[in-house]
């Protein structure tokens, strides 16, 4: 875990957040875990691998395991504007949270700003699974049908890992079965 010495804590990792995310068991824990991510996000340090945006996401995480479902959505739509990227898309997040929290409207108004602003394959395949998952099944299809087209826009500039691939196809083929749909050549891609 990251250390401090002389009053100055050293460089953030991954490592350093997954210590954080296993170690807290309780309410309470959380909480402390969400506050200690929110003071890293505010004490940057030149050798951190993880944005602010990151650590904030982080934190809302916590918060939602420790049930501040409104503390957390705050810290979500923070995590949204905050600097820096994540993995996965504080859009993603957001919008899950929002579902979560019963704001169906508000999600589909959050999941239209990356929609428009050119999403990498996988975040158009989280953004697929997270209407998927609250059974959403007409937005979860239309994110899935976006990046199938946007597969078929794929250049040799913007090369695409299979792994994004994969799971873009696998969703649209659990939403399509869903729907009822007959499977399509995309279908017997995926798995």
């Amino acid at each position: 875990m990251s250390s401090y010495r002389a009053g100055i804590r050293a460089g953030l990792n991954v490592d350093d957040v997954e210590q954080l995310a296993v170690s807290a068991r309780t309410p309470d824990a959380h909480r402390q875990a969400a506050a200690r991510l929110l003071s890293w996000a505010e004490e940057r340090h030149r050798q951190d691998e993880l944005t602010p945006a990151d650590l904030i996401s982080d934190a809302a995480w916590h918060l939602d395991q420790a049930g501040d479902k409104d503390s957390a959505l705050t810290l979500h739509r923070r995590g949204v504007t905050a600097e820096g990227t994540t993995t996965p898309d504080a859009r993603r997040t957001l919008a899950a949270a929002l579902l979560d929290a019963g704001r169906a409207d508000g999600a589909r108004q959050v999941a239209d700003d990356p929609r428009r602003s050119g999403p990498r394959i996988i975040n158009i395949a989280g953004m697929a699974e997270v209407f998927e998952l609250v059974g959403d099944l007409q937005w979860a299809h239309r994110w899935a049908a976006m990046g199938v087209n946007r597969l078929d826009l794929a250049t040799e500039e913007h090369l695409i890992e299979d792994v994004e691939v994969e799971l873009l196809l696998n969703v649209r083929r659990r939403v399509r079965q869903a729907l009822g749909f007959p499977p399509d050549a995309f279908d017997e891609l995926g798995d």
